[in-house]
């Protein structure tokens, strides 16, 4: 019996031990299906200090404390719901053009090459972004002037349907801001 090339293929992929795409995680905790209340601890665990936590946030914030080097902040933004939606490490820096070649090669070593890459690290914007499965994204970005860089891990449905929820609580509370000036003449 002649065995196709394609079902070798298959079947070392799906051999103990294959590499296999590893789920984006923080602190080991996998953030396709994260919450806020698996999220908090492992982060304190991890040492890093909460700065504003909490149910009534739709970010935390967290200071890092060599966890990543060169990161000073961490933003934990989640859904109403208490879903992860995406994380934000901010790395600032004044004039350091090559601060985002290095934040992104430190991605490469362990998520492999960028899915997409655009920008010019010598000058301007730059962006380079891992489509990693299950949802999730992890995204390095450096703005002009600023050289600040962000590495951000988001979970793309959560992340929508958490700007969308911030989106309508804002409407809400302006309503309800227009309704008491229009009580007050």
């Amino acid at each position: 019996m002649k065995t196709s090339k394609w079902i070798w293929v298959a079947i070392l992929l799906a051999a103990p031990g294959a590499a296999q795409a590893k789920p984006v995680d923080l602190f080991g905790i996998p953030l396709a299906t994260a919450t806020r209340a698996t999220l908090e601890p492992a982060l304190v665990h991890a040492g890093l200090t909460p700065i504003q936590v909490g149910n009534q946030w739709w970010f935390d914030q967290y200071a890092v404390h060599g966890q990543l080097p060169g990161a000073k902040k961490l933003l934990v933004g989640y859904t109403e719901q208490n879903h992860f939606a995406i994380a934000e490490y901010v790395f600032p820096s004044f004039m350091d053009i090559g601060q985002v070649v290095q934040i992104i090669r430190m991605v490469e070593g362990k998520y492999g090459p960028p899915s997409q890459q655009s920008g010019n690290p010598g000058l301007g914007d730059v962006q380079a972004t891992w489509n990693e499965g299950d949802g999730m994204i992890i995204r390095v970005s450096r703005g002009w002037p600023s050289t600040t860089t962000y590495l951000s891990l988001e979970n793309v449905a959560s992340d929508q349907r958490m700007k969308a929820q911030m989106q309508q609580q804002k409407r809400q509370q302006e309503s309800q801001q227009a309704k008491a000036h229009s009580n007050a003449f």
